[in-house]
């Protein structure tokens, strides 16, 4: 296997291609196709791609109309032509079963006889209706194989195809540093990352740290969405506020230069019959920074997470309270932090998850 293509909208963000660059290093000639302009709802802010090579990666912009997930379909003509044209040996969707690209790469793909493998964060039943369901499980029956982000996720497209290849690996790695950096601050220096949507758990977060209001600790949030006003208003009625910094969105780099400020990264998810935490991927850059992590047990969180943070049950703010009343403890929190970097380092770094999906892809094309 020599030639790859990668196709999906999360690689417009040059931040994210940490583990195109690494699977480039070991020799293939990966190729990742992505909406030409794609708006960035975390940010609110259009990007446009442009073509360009570096290093055996090459990035392919392909004209693309809608910016829904589900919707958004490329150029016919574009797409045909960027799969005539590199011939890959394999290609990876990176966009869900259910979604219009997803389809059209699929039977543009079988057109000329390539492989194709789906990575999937979906880790709920979706609960279609019979005519999609039925679409869904077509899809799959046509791929080589799967990845998903989850065990979760695994388990439910085994339960669909059972003869369909599948690993779990995640989506995304991370850059771990040689030497971390931390400076010096006053307090516990919590933060949450993530939309500002009721699923996330900010509240819960916000509760805990209410009954923890005799502690030394600050907050930054970053993140928006259209729940920032009424958790605005939940952190004033619990005299909360002049703790709390509230970033917004910010790009990849400049998330980046916030964990060296940081003690703890709470990711309080909740746990919902049709919605489960399906993306770690904050999680995992904490880690990589010896940031020491702290979850929910929603979806894929206690996954990511393993032995190196710590776990309490969805939706318990008295116990995430308690957690952080540990984690104020250097002696406690400098332990997790370490083994974190460690359990980063070894599973999701951009080598681990580049040197985890060729392995994978190697099995696929050599089966007949």
């Amino acid at each position: 296997m020599r030639r790859v293509l990668v196709i999906s909208h999360t690689y417009v963000q040059p931040a994210h291609r940490g583990k195109l660059r690494a699977l480039a290093a070991r020799g293939l000639d990966v190729t990742v196709g992505v909406p030409q302009r794609w708006r960035e709802p975390a940010l609110g802010e259009q990007i446009e791609s442009a073509w360009e090579r570096q290093s055996g990666l090459e990035v392919f912009p392909i004209p693309a109309k809608g910016s829904d997930l589900e919707k958004t379909r490329f150029g016919r003509r574009a797409l045909g032509a960027l799969l005539r044209d590199k011939r890959p040996d394999l290609v990876q969707i990176e966009e869900e079963p259910t979604s219009a690209v997803a389809r059209q790469v699929i039977k543009a793909a079988r057109h000329l006889d390539i492989p194709v493998v789906l990575f999937t964060h979906q880790n709920v039943d979706p609960r279609l209706p019979m005519l999609e369901r039925w679409g869904r499980r077509r899809t799959l029956r046509r791929l080589k194989g799967l990845v998903a982000g989850s065990e979760a996720g695994a388990e439910l497209v085994r339960a669909e195809v059972a003869t369909l290849p599948v690993a779990v690996i995640p989506q995304l790695g991370a850059g771990v540093p040689t030497d971390p950096l931390h400076a010096h601050h006053e307090g516990l220096a919590i933060a949450c990352v993530g939309r500002l949507v009721a699923r996330k758990g900010l509240d819960n977060l916000l509760q805990a740290l209410a009954l923890n209001r005799g502690a030394a600790w600050h907050l930054t949030i970053v993140g928006d969405g259209p729940d920032r006003e009424r958790l605005e208003a939940l952190a004033t009625e619990l005299r909360l506020a002049a703790r709390i910094r509230w970033m917004g969105g910010l790009p990849a780099e400049q998330l980046t230069r916030l964990w060296s400020e940081l003690d703890v990264l709470v990711q309080p998810s909740r746990a919902l019959p049709d919605w489960q935490e399906p993306n770690g991927h904050v999680l995992i850059e904490a880690m990589a920074h010896e940031v020491a992590v702290l979850g929910s047990g929603s979806g894929v969180i206690p996954e990511i997470v393993g032995d190196a943070g710590l776990v309490v049950a969805a939706g318990d703010a008295p116990g995430l309270a308690a957690e952080l009343l540990r984690l104020a403890d250097h002696n406690v929190r400098k332990p997790l932090a370490t083994a974190g970097r460690a359990r980063a380092m070894r599973l999701y770094s951009d080598d681990a998850v580049a040197e985890r999906t060729i392995e994978f892809w190697r099995q696929l094309v050599t089966q007949p």
